[in-house]
């Protein structure tokens, strides 16, 4: 007999929604991760271009860098963009830095349900058994409205970067990053509303 695999597959979704977790929630977090991982691959790319190097047939520098490193230099820029674009690209890097916290605890975190009735978080880095953990905890809330409010954060620098990667190529590139100031802010807003509140969250609880 063959594998039932749609039947086992709708099982699981059972027991993930009878954990709280309702098709809206999985929907979004999977749109979410879908387009971090879009703003991930292309932020990459678009540090090849402000660093003007050429990649073929090389190991690219950025495979040795962490987030926080990548972060950085997109914040830098590079001297030959205007003043307007640099000024952006140093907001979408603190916005950046703010949703690689959320998305590392709602992808590291442990799962905390209450049951169906109630809307489940993830907890990173709990210290539930003592241990000595160097990186400081952190909450992942899908409750609304913080799904929508990251999905955009997410969106907003995807589409930043993917302009930075053309911005020695296409002309256009510049213009279209200076008209994306309000949607930089917003995504820095957005993500900084979501960290902050898990920070306050943890703060309570110690």
């Amino acid at each position: 007999m063959p594998y039932d695999y749609p039947t086992k597959s709708l099982e699981i979704q059972t027991r993930l929604i009878s954990l709280g977790l309702q098709p809206t929630h999985l929907m979004m977090i999977g749109s979410f991760i879908t387009v971090y991982g879009l703003f991930e691959t292309t932020l990459e790319r678009s540090l090849w271009a402000l660093r003007e190097i050429k990649v073929e047939g090389e190991r690219p520098f950025t495979e040795k860098m962490n987030t926080a490193a990548q972060f950085k230099m997109l914040g830098d820029g590079n001297p030959k963009l205007t003043d307007k674009c640099n000024a952006i690209l140093k907001v979408a890097a603190h916005a950046a830095r703010d949703l690689n916290e959320y998305r590392n605890s709602l992808v590291h975190g442990y799962l905390l349900s209450f049951g169906p009735d109630s809307v489940p978080s993830f907890l990173k880095n709990p210290r539930w058994h003592g241990e000595d953990r160097k990186k400081a905890a952190g909450d992942a809330y899908i409750d609304e409205p913080f799904q929508d409010l990251v999905l955009i954060a997410a969106w907003n620098l995807f589409v930043l970067v993917r302009n930075v990667e053309k911005v020695f190529t296409d002309p256009k590139a510049w213009e279209a990053i200076e008209a994306m100031k309000e949607d930089v802010e917003r995504a820095k807003s957005y993500a900084n509303e979501t960290r902050h509140l898990a920070s306050l969250m943890n703060h309570d609880k110690n």
